[in-house]
C-alpha cells in the first residue's frame, strides 16, 4: 500500500528502514521537538519500527516512510498512531506526526505527505478525529497543522513536557477545499501498477 503525490510517495514504514531513522533522529535539530529530546537508540527504532508494522496490519495506518519521487530518497515520515502512550487522558486517539531530515525543511514536504495522509485516514480508515501534539516552541510544526485545518484543544503535559493539542474532526476536513487542489493523490496496493 503506498500513498502517491505529486512529488512524493508515501509507504508504512518498514524494519529496513532502521539505518535511515537511526541517521535522522541522531541530528540535534530533528530531534529537540520530540517528546523525549534525544536521540534514539537502535532498540526504540527497532521497536518502533515492529509496532508500525503491526498496527498497520490491524487498523491500515501507522507512520509512513516519505521518499522523494524521483530518487526513492526517504525524506522523512509521516502518518498516525495510537496516542496511549503519551497519556492516559488520550486513550482510544491518535495523533499524527511528521519528522524530516533537516535538508527538507522548508520545502513543504510535511504540508504535502500530512494532506494526502489525511486524504487516505479519512478516506479509507474508520478514523473520526485526528490530534496533533505539537512542542510549543515548533512554530513550522503549528503552521503546517493550521494551513491542514487543525484547530486549538488543549495544553497537555507528560513528565513535565508541554505539547500543544490540536484536533481535526473527519467532518471538518472533508467539508474543507483541499489544499493542494488539482493534485494528484492516488492510494496504491503493490502489484496493481
Amino acid at each position: 500500500m503506498f500513498i502517491e503525490t505529486q512529488r512524493l510517495i508515501l509507504r508504512p514504514l518498514k524494519l529496513g528502514d532502521a539505518g535511515f531513522l537511526s541517521g535522522m533522529m541522531k541530528n540535534p535539530d530533528v530531534y529537540r521537538y520530540i517528546l523525549k529530546q534525544e536521540p534514539w537508540s537502535e532498540g526504540k527504532i527497532h521497536s518502533l519500527l515492529q509496532k508500525q508494522e503491526g498496527l498497520f496490519a490491524r487498523q491500515g495506518y501507522c507512520l509512513f516512510g516519505v521518499e522523494m519521487k524521483g530518487s526513492r530518497a526517504l525524506a522523512g515520515y509521516c502518518g498516525v498512531q495510537p496516542l496511549e502512550d503519551f497519556s492516559e487522558s488520550l486513550l482510544g486517539q491518535v495523533g499524527i506526526s511528521w519528522v524530516f531530515q533537516r535538508d527538507y525543511w522548508g520545502a513543504g514536504l510535511a504540508t504535502e505527505s500530512a494532506s494526502a495522509f489525511l486524504d487516505y485516514a479519512y478516506l479509507k480508515t474508520d478514523l473520526q478525529s485526528i490530534k496533533a501534539l505539537i512542542h510549543p516552541a515548533n512554530r513550522g510544526s503549528m503552521r503546517v497543522a493550521s494551513k491542514l485545518g487543525f484547530e486549538f484543544d488543549d495544553l497537555v503535559f507528560r513528565n513535565g513536557r508541554l505539547r500543544v493539542m490540536y484536533s481535526l474532526l473527519k467532518e471538518k476536513y472533508s467539508s474543507e477545499s483541499l489544499l493542494y487542489a488539482g493534485r494528484s493523490v492516488g492510494f496504491m496496493q503493490p502489484g496493481l501498477i
